[in-house]
């Protein structure tokens, strides 16, 4: 389903979960993150994103967080799980700038 602003649906999907990731990661792990997850949901509400599919992604989300809180800490905690999560968040975010029409 593709709503009337041209934004495909599994591609937003996708960029909120890279970011739900990031965040159960920052969560798990204490980690100091900037609530990236809270300002896309905002993004999507000023962009028109229906309701429901705003609801339906937050709840994809919070199962995301929810699955990485149930890890061993060790495996999930290093230098590269941060990195990996930062760096894909990076390029959705930047995927996200791109089909708003924003260019760095």
């Amino acid at each position: 389903m593709d709503n009337s602003s041209g934004m495909n649906e599994a591609d937003i999907r996708m960029i909120a979960g890279e970011i739900a990731i990031q965040k159960g990661i920052s969560l798990l792990c204490d980690r100091e993150a900037t609530d990236q997850l809270s300002e896309f949901m905002e993004d999507l509400r000023y962009e028109g994103i229906a309701r429901e599919l705003r609801e339906d992604i937050a709840a994809d989300s919070v199962v995301l967080m929810n699955k990485i809180s149930a890890e061993e800490p060790e495996y999930i905690c290093t230098p590269e799980m941060f990195e990996s999560a930062d760096l894909r968040v990076s390029q959705a975010l930047l995927a996200w700038d791109e089909m708003r029409g924003i260019t760095q």
